[in-house]
């Protein structure tokens, strides 16, 4: 997020923390960055934590012209990877994953990445994408994908408020509107936003939302549903929890505890 906080400085604290545990990027968004500084930047957090960075990159907002800005995006990973080989010696260029919501994106950087990433996307959209990469050369990548788990002490219908709204905030970015419609998701999404009714009154979560992410699942609901992804070809399937910004942190910590005990 643009005004949230430096996910490079976070990756940094996590890297300090620990001794064995790698820690990604997130997704930056590699054509605001300086390339000389941010070669200088990743090399030094891989000289200080023995190489466990990975380093996440994408677009951003793709503007109006979206192939010139992933042809701008692609070239400018081919100039950092050339970069990164000149680390001296025992630095490790860190591995890098690039966003990849739609099928065109994923096709042309699936020979130039160790990974692609999806996000906030059902099985069969992820299945589509990864049977797109293996056949421009992804044969041998990884293919994560975040997979966003709503929670809430308040019960079921307080954490599937969370969901809609995490939906309709991503739906108001052009590229997420776009990648829903490619999912099929986009209809039932915008019934919400026509209808605010559900945020105080009854409703029905409709039945295409759920394949994408869940809300207060049941132990045997969150492991079909990271199931359903791996046998989609997703590799990597990394789970996002979100909780209301008033919830108890012991709460939190429990939560987290049981997703980890459970998978």
């Amino acid at each position: 997020m643009r005004n949230g906080y430096e996910s490079l400085e976070i990756a940094s604290s996590i890297l300090a923390l620990t001794k064995k545990v790698h820690s990604g990027s997130g997704v930056i968004r590699l054509l605001e960055h300086d390339p000389q500084l941010l070669t200088r930047r990743v090399q030094t957090l891989q000289a200080l934590s023995s190489n466990r960075l990975v380093l996440g990159v994408g677009t951003g907002s793709p503007g109006p012209q979206p192939g010139r800005t992933v042809s701008a995006l692609l070239q400018r990973l081919d100039d950092l990877k050339k970069a990164f080989g000149g680390f001296p010696q025992g630095i490790k260029p860190p591995e890098i994953y690039v966003a990849a919501l739609k099928l065109g994106i994923a096709k042309r950087a699936a020979g130039k990445a160790d990974g692609l990433l999806l996000n906030f996307c059902s099985p069969q959209h992820a299945s589509k994408l990864v049977e797109a990469a293996r056949t421009e050369g992804g044969e041998g990548i990884d293919f994560a994908c975040y997979l966003k788990i709503f929670y809430s002490s308040q019960g079921l219908e307080s954490a599937q408020r969370l969901m809609l709204q995490e939906f309709l905030n991503y739906d108001s970015t052009s590229q997420y509107h776009e990648m829903f419609v490619q999912d099929g998701t986009a209809r039932e999404i915008s019934l919400f936003r026509s209808n605010e009714g559900w945020k105080s009154g009854p409703f029905e979560v409709p039945k295409e939302l759920p394949r994408v992410s869940l809300a207060n699942p049941r132990t045997e609901e969150l492991v079909q549903y990271v199931k359903s992804f791996r046998q989609a070809g997703v590799t990597l399937p990394v789970l996002y929890p979100y909780f209301p910004n008033s919830e108890d942190p012991r709460f939190k910590a429990e939560t987290v505890k049981e997703i980890v005990k459970s998978l």
